[in-house]
C-alpha cells in the first residue's frame, strides 16, 4: 500500500503546487496590468489628442499653437508616468513583450524631432497622422499581449474586452483626427480624406459590434447611455454627412464639443473596463486560492483516510496472512513430520485428523489457504500410501525371509545329521562343512530381509556372549574367513540380547572387507576397551573408497534412512543399509575412514551399556590354550563356551578351514558343539576334526 499512497501524495502535491502557481501567476499579471494598463491607456489617449491637434495645426495656417503646446506637456507627463510604472514590469516580461515595449521607446524617442517639424510646418497632416497612429498601435499591441499573459480564461476575456474597447476608441479617435483636419482646412475635405474617413467609420462600427456584446454590468449600462445620448447621434450624423458631402451640418465648434464629450465618456468607459478586468482578475485569484486550498485540504484528508483504511486493511490482511503462514508452517514443520514419523512407526493415521479443515474464510486468502490444505492433504495421502507400500514390501520381505529361514533351518538340521553320520569319512565331512558354511551365509541373507522388513532376527541369546566368540562367528559367516586375522581382542562380553545383532553387523562389515580386497591380502580385526565403550576396528587392504562415496556411506551409517525399495539402484549396498539399521537399533557408532594400506577401516564403537564383565558368563576361567586345536561338532551350532584349549587371541591368527559357527541359539534349534578354532599363523590350516 506504500506505493499507491506515495502516488496519491505526489498527485496531490502536483495539483496543489500547480494550482498555487496558477493563482500566483494570475496575481502577478493583474499587478502588472494594474501598474501599466491605466497609465498606458491615459498616455495613449494623450497621444491621440496630440495627434488630432497636430493635424489641425498643420491643416489651418492660422491655428493657435497654445492648445497644442498644453497637450504636448500633458502627453509628456503621462508618458513619463507610463515609463516609470512599466520599468519594473518590463524587466520580468517575456522577450516578445520586451521587444514590443522597446519599439514603443524607439518611436517615442523621435517625438521631439517630429514636434519640431510640426512647429516649422515641415510636414503635412498626413505624415503626422502616420507617426502618431504608429505609436498608438504599438502601444495597443503591448497592452493586448500583456492581457494575454494570464492563464485564466475568464480573466483573459475581461482583459481582451478592455483591449478591444481601447481599439474601438482608437478607431473613433482616428476618424475624429481626420475629420478635424479636413474641416479645419481652408479648402475643406479632399476626396482622399473622405475615402479615408469612410474606411475608418466602417472599421469603428464593426469594432463596436464586437465590443458591445462583451460588455457587462455597469460597463454595458454606461455604453448604452453613451450611444443613447444626443451627442452620439450628432456624431453619427456628422460622420455620415462628411463621408457623403465632405461637410457637416452643425458648426465645427459644436461638433468638436460633442466629439470631445463622447470621446471623454468612451475613455472613461475604457478605464472602467480596465479597472473591472483588474478587479475581476483579483477575484479570480482569490477564488483560485480558495479552491486550491479547499481542494488540497479535501484531497489531503481523502488521502489520509485512504491511507488509514489501507493501513487497517493491510494489517488485517497481514494478520490473516501471518495466521495462514503460521498454520502452514506448523503443518509443514510439525504436523507433517509427526504424521510421517507415526507412519514410519507403523501407527494408523487418519487423513482428516492429520490435515484439518482451514477456517480462513472464502475470499482469496481463504482460497489460498484451501489450496495449501489441498496440497498438504495430497502430501499426507502420498505419505500414507507410501507407508502402506513400505509396509506391504516389508511384509513381502518378512514372508520371504520366514520361508527362507525355515528352509535354511531344515537344511542345517539335515546337515547336522549328515555330519554326525559322516565322521568316519574326512573328505565327505569337509564337503559337508562347506555346504554348512553356505547355508549359514544363506541364513544371514534371510536375516537381512527380516531386518529390511523391520523385524528382529530370530536368533537371540539370554546370557552374555564373549566378544571373541562373536568375532569368530562373524568371521566364519564370510566366504574367505581364512583371510581374517584377530589381534588384541580384550576379554569382554556383550549382553545376550544384542549378541546376535552385533554378530550380524560385524559379519556384514567383514564380508565387505574381504569382498573389496584382493584375495592375497588379509583383513585385520582389532578391539579395545575405551572410555565410551568398546572399539572394534576392521581394516582391509583393498581398493578403498573415494571421498564422495565414503562420505555418503558415513552419512548412511550415522542416520539410517527409511527403507525404500524404489530408491535402490544397482550401486546400492544393502549390507551397509542393514548395518546402519542394526547400529541405529543399539546406538552403535560406525565410521569409515581410509586405511594406511590404501583400503578402508571400519571403526565400530559399542556403547558401554551393551558390555558386561567377563565374570557374568558364569563359566569359570578360560582353559589353557592348546596349539592347533580343532573344532569338534557341527559348524552351524555355537558352543556355550570356547572350545577346550583354544589358543589365547593376543596375536594375529588365521581362522582354520573349519566351517562357520555361531553362539548357541536361544531357541535351542541347534545344539552347541564348538566353534572354529584359531591357530598360529604358520601358513597352514589346522587339521580337520576326526
Amino acid at each position: 500500500m506504500l506505493i499507491p499512497s506515495l502516488a496519491l501524495t505526489a498527485l496531490w502535491g502536483t495539483y496543489t503546487v500547480s494550482g498555487f502557481n496558477e493563482a500566483l501567476d494570475l496575481r502577478q499579471t493583474v499587478r502588472d496590468v494594474e501598474a501599466v494598463g491605466v497609465n498606458g491607456v491615459t498616455a495613449m489617449v494623450a497621444l491621440q489628442e496630440e495627434r488630432r491637434l497636430s493635424m489641425i495645426y498643420l491643416s489651418h495656417p492660422e491655428a493657435d499653437p497654445d492648445a497644442l503646446d498644453e497637450q504636448r506637456a500633458d502627453t509628456d507627463r503621462r508618458l513619463a508616468a507610463m515609463n516609470e510604472a512599466a520599468a519594473p514590469v518590463v524587466e520580468n516580461n517575456p522577450p516578445a513583450l520586451k521587444a514590443i515595449y522597446e519599439q514603443i521607446g524607439q518611436g517615442l524617442a523621435m517625438l521631439p524631432d517630429l514636434r519640431q517639424q510640426i512647429d516649422a510646418r515641415q510636414l503635412d497632416h498626413g505624415a503626422a497622422y502616420e507617426f502618431y497612429t504608429g505609436a498608438v498601435s504599438t502601444g495597443m499591441r503591448y497592452f493586448e499581449a500583456e492581457a494575454r499573459l494570464t492563464n485564466d480564461s475568464e480573466a483573459l476575456n475581461e482583459g481582451t474586452t478592455a483591449a478591444d474597447l481601447f481599439r474601438a476608441l482608437e478607431s473613433l479617435a482616428r476618424q475624429n483626427a481626420v475629420l478635424s483636419a479636413g474641416l479645419s482646412s481652408p479648402t475643406g475635405m479632399s476626396a482622399a480624406e473622405q475615402r479615408q474617413l469612410a474606411g475608418l467609420v466602417g472599421v469603428q462600427r464593426e469594432q463596436w459590434e464586437v465590443v458591445a456584446p462583451a460588455l457587462r454590468g455597469a460597463q454595458a449600462e454606461h455604453h448604452q447611455e453613451i450611444t443613447a445620448a444626443p451627442e452620439w447621434s450628432m456624431l453619427v450624423d456628422a460622420e455620415q454627412s462628411a463621408v457623403e458631402t465632405g461637410r457637416i451640418a452643425p458648426g465645427f465648434e459644436e461638433w468638436q464639443s460633442s466629439m470631445l464629450e463622447v470621446a471623454g465618456s468612451l475613455q472613461q468607459l475604457t478605464l472602467d473596463q480596465v479597472d473591472f478586468a483588474v478587479g475581476f482578475a483579483n477575484d479570480r485569484v482569490d477564488d483560485l486560492m480558495t479552491s486550491v486550498i479547499l481542494t488540497s485540504v479535501g484531497a489531503l484528508l481523502a488521502i489520509a483516510l485512504a491511507v488509514l483504511i489501507s493501513v487497517l486493511v493491510s494489517r488485517a490482511l497481514i494478520r490473516r496472512l501471518r495466521d495462514l503462514r503460521g498454520a502452514t508452517l506448523r503443518l509443514a514443520e510439525e504436523r507433517l513430520p509427526d504424521v510421517v514419523g507415526r507412519l514410519q512407526r507403523g501407527e494408523r493415521v487418519e487423513l482428516a485428523d492429520a490435515v484439518p479443515e482451514t477456517g480462513h474464510g472464502s475470499d482469496e486468502i481463504g482460497q489460498v489457504a484451501g489450496a495449501f490444505a489441498t496440497a498438504q492433504r495430497i502430501a499426507v495421502r502420498a505419505a500414507i500410501e507410501q507407508a502402506e507400500t513400505r509396509e506391504g514390501i516389508s511384509r513381502v520381505f518378512l514372508n520371504l525371509a520366514q520361508r527362507s529361514q525355515g528352509l535354511v533351518h531344515r537344511q542345517l538340521a539335515l546337515l547336522d545329521t549328515l555330519e554326525r553320520d559322516s565322521e568316519e569319512d574326512p573328505d565327505l565331512l569337509a564337503e559337508l562343512f562347506r555346504v554348512d558354511h553356505l547355508a549359514t551365509r544363506m541364513r544371514r541373507n534371510s536375516e537381512n530381509l527380516s531386518i529390511l522388513g523391520g523385524a528382529m532376527p530370530a536368533r537371540r541369546w539370554r546370557r552374555p556372549v564373549p566378544l571373541t566368540e562373536i568375532l569368530r562367528a562373524a568371521a566364519s559367516q564370510t566366504e574367505d574367513y581364512s583371510r581374517v586375522k584377530l589381534a588384541g581382542i580384550p576379554d569382554v562380553t556383550l549382553a545376550g540380547p544384542v549378541a546376535g545383532d552385533m554378530m550380524h553387523l560385524l559379519s556384514e562389515l567383514v564380508e565387505n572387507a574381504t569382498t573389496f580386497a584382493p584375495p592375497h591380502t588379509s583383513v585385520q580385526i582389532r578391539a579395545e576397551v575405551v572410555p565410551k565403550g568398546l572399539g572394534i576396528e576392521i581394516e582391509d587392504r583393498g581398493i578403498g573408497m573415494s571421498d564422495e562415496v565414503r562420505a555418503e556411506a558415513n552419512r548412511l551409517l550415522v542416520a539410517a534412512p527409511e527403507f525404500n525399495v524404489m530408491g535402490f539402484t544397482e550401486d546400492t549396498r544393502l549390507g551397509l543399509f542393514v548395518v546402519a539399521r542394526l547400529a541405529a537399533r543399539h546406538r552403535v557408532m560406525i565410521t569409515l575412514r581410509p586405511s594406511p594400506y590404501g583400503g578402508t577401516s571400519a571403526i565400530v564403537l559399542v556403547p558401554t551399556e551393551l558390555l558386561q564383565d567377563a565374570g557374568a558368563r558364569g563359566q569359570g576361567p578360560e582353559p589353557e590354550p592348546e596349539p592347533a586345536a580343532v573344532m569338534a561338532g557341527t559348524a552351524s551350532a555355537g558352543p556355550a563356551a570356547p572350545a577346550a584349549h583354544a589358543p589365547p587371541l593376543t596375536h594375529a591368527a588365521p581362522l582354520t578351514h573349519a566351517p562357520p559357527a555361531a553362539p548357541a541359539e536361544a531357541d535351542g534349534a541347534r545344539a552347541s558343539a564348538g566353534m572354529p578354532t584359531w591357530a598360529r599363523d604358520t601358513g597352514h590350516p589346522a587339521p580337520a576334526p576326526v
